[in-house]
């Protein structure tokens, strides 16, 4: 009798195994979908949160738009000035400019740093093809002055004078001095199938690979900070926040507080950035989760339907049993059982096909990240047996009220 429920199941094989993959498709969506929309999120987390920093600052008038931050905002003095005035709390002050670059058929966030403060944002890390560092040939100003006597020249060579002279240096004048040089990370060097040495257009320029860093860092992109600056902020002098590293016994919450209250800046740990990212986004996930629900719900009442169309088409055999002396207590557990195997075998094909997917997203899209975790695949399961137990009550029930007379006479 223990073998009962599954004999019924391979009796209506056809029935069973849509049953099977109803929940499947909904199992997979609920966590194919929400290891992607999540893994996202959590991955660009991560990158922040592998800074060399204590905290955060960037201007008040941002309030939590933080994550979507660019441009130039903040000045960069104050690299020189807080170490100074807080010389038992502040060790490093890094600046850097964010903006936003179309590669590899999306828009990446670029980082503009310097030399000298590239470990902060990559750890450390040895880039793994080409170089971590830039290599212009000429300092910046005095490519500045050098551009600028040129057109100088050029414009009065026209005119005759420099009366109407207006000094506009182009992505061109930057590309010969070594100026235009990008790094990137693996991933996006994967996607775009970009190597060293390589030139790529974008935003208005043309630039070339100067290296290949671990995937990790800050962002995907890292160009020199003045030419960021000059291109996409119209001043070399600001940029868009300031990476603080505290002294190692300083607690970052009061030290926060009270720089935000002295610079008049927004001033946030950066611990706090994956909270401050995961409400940004927090709509979006509601929006997945409810597509989840609607997929789970479908899938159930799928299973509905099919252990309804199984007791109906069973009714002669439900009599037998009841005939035999068998409770209702029984029948409802077969029923239930039905449904359990049902979803287990359906949990574990949408886990299945959740990985797969997982796997070829990672493989032909690189720069997606999908967070197939433990807790999402138990979520999964979690939902789908909850969903049997639910869809099976009714089936269950209509069972027990099988006429036995009125069946057996009818077949």
């Amino acid at each position: 009798m223990r073998s009962l429920p599954l004999a019924n199941l391979l009796h209506h094989k056809v029935g069973s195994a849509f049953s099977a993959m109803g929940i499947g498709i909904g199992v997979c969506m609920m966590v194919t979908l929400g290891g992607l929309s999540r893994g996202i999120v959590y991955e660009i987390a991560d990158r922040w949160e592998g800074v060399d920093a204590d905290l955060i600052v960037y201007p008040r008038k941002v309030g939590e738009s933080v994550t979507m931050l660019t441009g130039a905002g903040i000045s960069d003095r104050y690299e020189e000035v807080l170490p100074q005035k807080y010389p038992g709390k502040i060790t490093r002050i890094t600046p850097v400019f964010l903006w936003q670059m179309r590669l590899a058929g999306q828009s990446q966030m670029v980082a503009g740093i310097t030399n000298k403060d590239m470990d902060v944002i990559t750890g450390g890390a040895k880039a793994v093809a080409g170089k971590n560092s830039f290599s212009p040939t000429i300092p910046w100003q005095q490519l500045m002055d050098r551009t600028e006597k040129s057109q100088r020249l050029a414009y009065v060579r026209i005119h005759g004078n420099e009366d109407d002279f207006v000094f506009d240096p182009q992505p061109h004048d930057l590309r010969k001095a070594g100026w235009l040089e990008m790094i990137i990370d693996e991933r996006l060097a994967s996607a775009g199938n970009y190597a060293p040495g390589d030139t790529v257009e974008a935003a208005g320029a043309t630039w070339t690979i100067a290296g290949i860093v671990p995937a990790g860092v800050l962002s995907r992109v890292i160009i020199p900070r003045r030419t960021a600056q000059y291109l996409f902020g119209g001043s070399v002098e600001q940029s868009t926040i300031l990476f603080i590293k505290l002294v190692s016994d300083e607690p970052p919450g009061p030290v926060a507080r009270q720089l935000a209250d002295d610079l008049q800046q927004q001033v946030v740990p950066l611990a706090a950035y994956r909270e401050m990212l995961l409400k940004q986004f927090g709509v979006f996930f509601v929006y997945v989760d409810a597509v989840n629900t609607v997929a789970i719900i479908i899938a159930v009442l799928f299973i509905m339907v099919v252990l309804y169309t199984m007791v109906l088409q069973r009714s002669r055999e439900i009599a037998i049993l009841k005939s035999f002396g068998s409770t209702n207590r029984f029948i409802v557990t077969q029923v239930l059982t039905e449904a359990m195997i049902l979803t287990v075998t359906g949990a574990i094909i949408g886990i299945s096909l959740a990985l797969l997917s997982g796997w070829l997203i990672g493989k032909f899209m690189p720069l997606m990240t999908v967070s197939i975790t433990p807790q999402w695949m138990a979520a999964g399961l979690a939902a789908a047996v909850f969903g049997a137990l639910i869809s099976a009550i009714y089936p269950a029930w209509r069972a027990t009220r099988v006429d036995m007379l009125g069946a057996l006479t009818y077949e």
